[in-house]
């Protein structure tokens, strides 16, 4: 039994090796004489996501459970976490015109079983086809936002929110420091989650919020929110505006413009791509779409990244824009054509909100997926890999499985004697959702 194991064993591995590739590994020139120089550690390279557990700030915590004011925080937290996992489990809605060749395909075949001889058994017949509709299809409908479900999802969903766009707001301000936006549009708005973190990193130079939810009660919570939960008190931020449709203006544009986790709400394909084209159009400079880390999230993100690519094939004054993250370049994404079956998403570390002071809260994780797309021509000449799985650390060696410049997976065994010191040490100390500061290159068979 033994010898089967071991000539089974051997095979595999004869079969693998004659098909690995060792890719040749370079250390970004600038980076390395920055750390032999000693400007930083392997472990603080430019490329790594510097945030660590993230907390929503304490006002904006007080605020919350004052804006709660009489109800019951224990039964509207329950509530929140039921909330919280069915919005997780949500599918793409299905197209109109599936749903009417589904039903048309039931109701013949049930027609042909069933008899329709008089009105009541019509309405029998006509039940039982809708009862097996929905049990072939998803049953999507839109999320309606009242005062009560309002606060559920500031309990349920404000802290991971916060938490995964202010990550990756912090990637566009380290990696374009000049960058100080004027005006934020935000296009499902929810309880203000996205305004946490502009103003955070941008209090200073932002002038104008422009704030779009179809829910009054969301809008009004979100306003109370930024008023230290009263009402009466002056809102520290200047212009906010909270409207529940889009500005009927055209031309006006803003520096950032983001979506985050809207695009369920939207019934079929049409409407979302017209919303993200309406919103490029708004854009000045950063366009932010943020989904959950689901495979339904990361095919919404990634339709919406193939549409603004598309679009700019086919403009006639060239290249209108481009990936900025966390694509490393603009092609087919090769989870998709490797047929990989796995979403291309991100993790965060957040602190949930405190609804139980006397006990111990503890740091969980939220998974998600999103495009930054920018507008103008691509100037930026580091064209890192970013790591799209967690890091494997082992004895004497690093595993990373990155995402390259040219658009394909690639895995590499980092070990310091094959690629150096440095480039180990920064592989070994790299995360999933950082860059990794090398250039990977004229891969060949071993």
């Amino acid at each position: 039994m033994m010898r089967k194991i071991c000539g089974f064993n051997s095979k595999i591995i004869r079969k693998s090796y004659s098909t690995v590739q060792k890719p040749i590994v370079t250390l970004d020139k600038k980076v390395a004489e920055d750390l032999e120089s000693e400007v930083f550690k392997p472990r603080h390279h430019p490329g790594t996501d510097k945030a660590k557990v993230v907390t929503v700030p304490p006002r904006i915590v007080s605020s919350i459970f004052k804006s709660l004011k009489d109800a019951p925080v224990k039964g509207v937290y329950r509530d929140a976490q039921a909330l919280n996992r069915y919005l997780k489990g949500r599918h793409i809605p299905p197209e109109q015109n599936l749903v009417k060749y589904k039903r048309q395909m039931i109701a013949d075949k049930l027609s042909q079983t069933m008899d329709l001889s008089d009105e009541k058994k019509q309405k029998k017949y006509d039940a039982k086809v809708d009862k097996t509709l929905k049990s072939q299809i998803y049953n999507w409908e839109p999320m309606v936002y009242d005062e009560y479900k309002a606060l559920q999802y500031v309990l349920g969903r404000s802290a991971q929110e916060y938490s995964t766009v202010l990550r990756i707001f912090t990637e566009i301000q380290n990696r374009d420091p000049t960058f100080k936006p004027r005006s934020y549009f935000d296009f499902g708005s929810g309880v203000g989650t996205g305004l946490w973190a502009a103003s955070k990193l941008w209090k200073d130079s932002i002038f104008e919020y422009f704030m779009v939810d179809s829910s009054r009660s969301m809008n009004d919570l979100a306003d109370l929110i930024l008023r230290d939960g009263d009402e009466n008190i002056q809102m520290e931020l200047r212009n906010v505006n909270f409207r529940q449709f889009f500005p009927a203006s055209i031309e006006t544009t803003y520096d950032i413009v983001i979506s985050a986790y809207s695009l369920f709400e939207l019934p079929d394909t049409q409407a979302r791509l017209e919303t993200i084209l309406s919103l490029w159009n708004r854009c000045e400079s950063y366009l932010v779409l943020v989904e959950n880390g689901t495979m339904a999230g990361f095919k919404l993100i990634n339709e919406a990244r193939d549409f603004i690519l598309h679009m700019n094939e086919k403009s006639e004054s060239g290249a209108v824009g481009h990936i900025f993250a966390p694509c490393a370049h603009n092609m087919t994404c090769p989870r998709l054509l490797a047929d990989d079956r796995s979403p291309c998403n991100f993790v965060t570390s957040y602190m949930p909100l405190p609804l139980d002071p006397e006990g111990a809260n503890l740091p969980q994780k939220e998974l998600y997926s999103y495009v930054v797309l920018k507008k103008g021509p691509n100037t930026d000449c580091d064209k890192w890999p970013r790591i799209v799985r967690p890091t494997l650390i082992r004895s004497k060696h690093a595993i990373c499985r990155m995402c390259t410049k040219d658009g394909k997976l690639q895995e590499v065994i980092f070990t310091q004697s094959k690629h150096g010191k440095l480039p180990y040490r920064c592989a070994r100390s790299s995360k999933w959702g950082d860059r990794l500061p090398i250039s990977i290159d004229a891969p060949t068979e071993i």
